[in-house]
């Protein structure tokens, strides 16, 4: 029996979905976790098909379980829950993610989509971990303050401190501020872990918004996404 993991700490919407997910006992099975710690002990003893999780959690956050997914289990699909509006997720959500989904929704448009996954031999869409633009345009987008390590093959390791979401500096290498941070989003796909926050106070280098310094990057790798997101709106709403 296939399993998809739910991992939220609101007991009553997890409940909500996961008994509005019953009538599909027969396709595959719900498990719940309080936190993206919770999420990560059931990991590692459970074969899960599909991981199912909001963004803010006590103890470990959805920033943290997407870091240990995608660095252990990168082939699971991950469907994001957040609170964000549609049309902001829309304009800034990751391409690489399988879905996104704005609170409130429905949860049969949810049920559609895991059988759409659960159907697939090898999801369409599904990559091999989360790529560097898309982790940060997460942290932006749910305004976190963090200091992010990202590790890539054959690279630097980057560092990126934001503060409530707005990227304040960077290191990569031997380059500082926006070079820095322009370089290290080249890996299309990294391992991200949160460091301890220095003592000091970090002063901000990077003026540039995200959104430009990722467009920069962009266009030095040329990344093209063929991924058409009006469709895919459209399926996630019918």
């Amino acid at each position: 029996m296939k399993k998809v993991l739910i991992a939220e700490d609101d007991r009553i919407f997890s409940k909500l979905l996961a008994t509005k997910l019953e009538k599909y006992v027969d396709q595959f099975e719900v498990l719940v976790a309080r936190d993206g710690q919770e999420a990560v002990e059931i990991l590692e003893k459970t074969r899960v098909s599909v991981l199912v999780t909001d963004i803010q959690m006590p103890r470990m956050d959805g920033f943290e379980l997407l870091s240990h997914v995608n660095e252990h289990h990168p082939v699971i699909p991950c469907f994001v829950m957040t609170a964000h509006s549609q049309p902001e997720v829309k304009k800034r959500m990751p391409r690489d993610l399988v879905r996104f989904f704005s609170k409130p929704f429905e949860v049969e448009a949810l049920a559609k989509q895991i059988l759409h996954v659960l159907g697939r031999d090898v999801p369409q869409g599904v990559v091999r971990g989360i790529s560097v633009v898309s982790f940060l345009r997460m942290i932006a987008l749910e305004q976190k303050t963090c200091l992010l390590e990202v590790t890539a093959t054959e690279m630097p390791n980057g560092l990126f401190y934001f503060e409530k979401g707005v990227l304040f500096d960077a290191v990569y290498g031997d380059l500082k501020a926006e070079d820095a941070a322009v370089a290290a989003m080249a890996g299309k796909q990294a391992t991200f872990r949160f460091r301890r926050f220095p003592e000091r106070q970090v002063a901000r280098h990077v003026m540039t918004p995200l959104d430009d310094l990722i467009t920069r990057a962009l266009a030095r790798e040329e990344e093209v996404s063929d991924n058409d997101w009006e469709d895919i709106f459209a399926e996630v709403l019918e």
